[in-house]
């Protein structure tokens, strides 16, 4: 433990120097520190209202041009007043993920100042419920938040666990955590509120105003027989080799059992033993190394009392320790790496200095040879529970069971179960296009498509939400195992309207290289005919690209959209996709982009807002151990229900919205895990009036 410490001190103190050296005065670290679980907590002196980012960098890792490659483990993190604090424990959710500290503790940190809420004066209000400071918590609790905001009405809200962002909630107010997930031992609860005046999307919405609000924090006291059960894989994959060790510490020598079972609670791998911890690796076979399918399974660890004294072996409760390590050489041959000891202790770190030059803090520095190395971090084979890791005072039951996982960012999946495609067009700046050319030989009204009644140029309007709305959507179906190789989220700078065109009109089509898709962009529909390629005369539908070197050739229409190859499911939020009549003169004309492969195609035939209706699709479809996965199509029409339930405190004035979902007649029925083998041919089409 010491050495992470030794070494997060260091991180600390340039940090706070290389904020000086880029003039932002009040980004000033207070202090930093680790926690028992060799996670590492920030603190800095902040402003009122300002957003940060929170990044952080690798002392050998450089951009090619051999500056800082710096990667952001929070966005869009708000103040906590004139004191802020945040805990680095990994960020899997970016590509390629940030690994927990403990796995790459040579790190730098910065915080830059995102810039305020553009709306400071509307400040929503936040506050914990339950449980109430100074709470002795045992096992699954729930803890109760509650939000309001009097002019800015649409409120959503985020619990932190000693500055780790939790997964949703259910219903934005309850949030179910399993605090033998953590150590026994002083923990700290927050919540933020995010106040939103209304939902970007239709044009004429934007500006969205904002404002944050972050809770009082409340200190609490997590106690339990089991503890720090948790697991060496995010994403459990056997098929390449992995395990998935399953590991937790006790407060007293106990006689345990795990049970690994499925989603339907039924048993499938059982194992046994006893000590002061728990150790168990799978390699994803059941009870006599039984194949068994890929899927969602969830760990239950039963464990009481056997008065035998305490003991861990293995160094699996994380901590340091072992005998000291042996005296470094200062010179070597054969040297290749910069080590540091600090004054008056035993414990060798890895050093990182940036900038070059920069002060050391009375470290002493000598280099080391990959033996020494290895010599000076091997792991110990025995170790003492180390202070803190168990509580000493616990006087609970002599018996406690648990499930886990609950908390990020581990998965309770087997393997991939698909590959997933996202991409966005979030028009960031408004901007202007002309409308599309209709591809009349004839020049009549310009060889334009009307749009909307009109010949006119089409105004777009920022969807800053359609990035959030887009990685929620990415995150929820990622940790449930939904990441295969094929996998993308691209951004509008990173995509091109050709890569979204079928292959068969020279297009990358790159959502056909994946099983679920989701995009997001505006929509216009026309009102007159198209004649180009795959419309085929019919009153087509329109998006487009916000990529300037798309600029001379923006739209995408949905003709061309390529939902070929792999894709079964496809999640188009922008407006009007499949309105009236288009919908009706492109399926007469055969220009719906549903072939064979394609079940089912979940989109509007109204105008829609953005907010969060992806990540929204995705956890209805994907479900949980307590709640079962709904079928694709409820789970749009839940999604555009569940976000737009907001809408009824504003005053919006833009009229119905309306989702619809186009596709086989035979798939209608289909969850991501369970769908038909083979499409029927027929189209057909369901709506359902998501607001009001």
């Amino acid at each position: 433990m010491k050495t992470i410490q030794s070494a997060v001190l260091l991180f600390g103190i340039l940090i706070t120097s290389l904020g000086l050296s880029f003039g932002q005065t009040n980004l000033r670290f207070t202090g930093v520190n680790a926690t028992l679980e060799n996670a590492i907590q920030l603190h800095w002196a902040s402003t009122n209202h300002e957003l940060y980012a929170i990044q952080c960098a690798n002392a050998f890792n450089t951009n090619a041009d051999g500056s800082t490659a710096w990667n952001t483990l929070y966005d869009q993190y708000p103040s906590q007043g004139t004191n802020t604090f945040i805990g680095d424990f990994g960020n899997y959710n970016v590509i390629p993920a940030i690994p927990h500290p403990k796995y790459m503790p040579m790190r730098f940190y910065r915080i830059v100042d995102e810039g305020a809420d553009n709306d400071t004066t509307d400040n929503p209000s936040i506050t914990i419920i339950s449980p109430t400071n100074g709470s002795v918590l045992t096992g699954q609790i729930t803890v109760l938040v509650t939000a309001t905001c009097t002019n800015l009405p649409i409120v959503t809200t985020a619990l932190y666990v000693d500055g780790q962002e939790m997964n949703r909630s259910d219903d934005g107010s309850n949030y179910l955590i399993n605090t033998c997930e953590w150590w026994n031992g002083s923990h700290t609860l927050f919540a933020v509120a995010t106040a939103r005046s209304a939902l970007s999307g239709p044009s004429g919405v934007y500006p969205v105003y904002t404002s944050h609000r972050v809770s009082s924090y409340v200190p609490v006291t997590f106690s339990n027989l089991i503890s720090q059960v948790a697991f060496s894989q995010q994403f459990f994959q056997p098929s390449l080799g992995q395990t998935q060790e399953v590991t937790a510490t006790f407060a007293a020598n106990c006689n345990w059992t795990l049970q690994i079972q499925d989603e339907n609670s039924n048993v499938v791998r059982n194992a046994t033993g006893s000590g002061s911890s728990m150790v168990f690796n799978w390699d994803g076979t059941g009870d006599g190394e039984t194949n068994i399918p890929d899927g969602v399974y969830y760990y239950y660890i039963s464990a009481s009392t056997n008065g035998q004294a305490s003991q861990i072996v293995g160094g699996s409760s994380g901590g340091s320790g072992g005998s000291s390590p042996p005296t470094p050489s200062t010179a070597s041959s054969s040297s290749s790496e910069l080590w540091a000891v600090a004054p008056d202790s035993e414990n060798v770190v890895p050093l990182a200095i940036y900038p070059p030059g920069s002060d050391t803090n009375g470290l002493t520095i000598f280099r080391a040879s990959p033996s020494e190395i290895e010599t000076l971090t091997s792991p110990s084979t025995s170790e003492s529970l180390p202070t803190g890791n168990a509580s000493p005072a616990y006087s609970g039951s002599s018996g406690q069971s648990t499930l886990a996982p609950s908390r990020p960012p581990t998965n309770p999946t087997k393997n991939s179960l698909g590959d997933i495609g996202v991409a966005f067009f979030a028009h960031l700046a408004t901007n202007t296009c002309s409308v599309p050319l209709n591809g009349y030989p004839l020049p009549g009204n310009g060889g334009k498509v009307q749009i909307e009644n009109s010949y006119g140029n089409v105004t777009f309007y920022p969807i800053p939400e359609a990035g959030y709305c887009a990685n929620d959507f990415q995150n929820t179906m990622r940790g449930k195992s939904w990441w295969g190789p094929n996998s993308f989220n691209l951004s509008g700078s990173s995509i091109h309207v050709n890569d979204l065109r079928s292959a068969s009109l020279g297009g990358n089509e790159i959502f056909g290289n994946v099983n679920v898709g989701f995009f997001i962009d505006h929509g216009s529909y026309g009102t007159s005919a198209d004649v180009n390629p795959d419309a085929n005369g019919s009153l087509m539908t329109y998006m487009a690209s916000d990529n300037p070197s798309d600029a001379s050739a923006p739209w995408l229409r949905l003709s061309e959209f390529g939902l070929g190859g792999n894709l079964r499911f496809m999640g188009i939020l922008a407006c009007n996709p499949l309105c009236d009549p288009n919908f009706n003169s492109m399926l007469n004309a055969g220009s719906l982009p549903i072939k064979s492969n394609l079940h089912l195609l979940c989109s509007a035939s109204t105008f829609t807002a953005c907010g969060d209706v992806g990540g929204l699709w995705a956890y209805n479809m994907t479900g949980g151990f307590f709640r079962p996965a709904q079928t694709v199509v409820q789970a749009w029409f839940n999604a555009g229900r569940t976000q737009y339930a907001a809408l009824n405190s504003t005053n919006w004035t833009y009229g119905t919205i309306t989702f619809r979902v186009a596709g086989q007649d035979n798939c209608f029925s289909d969850t991501l895990k369970n769908y038909q083998s083979s499409t029927s041919g027929n189209i057909i089409n369901q709506d359902q009036q998501v607001y009001p």
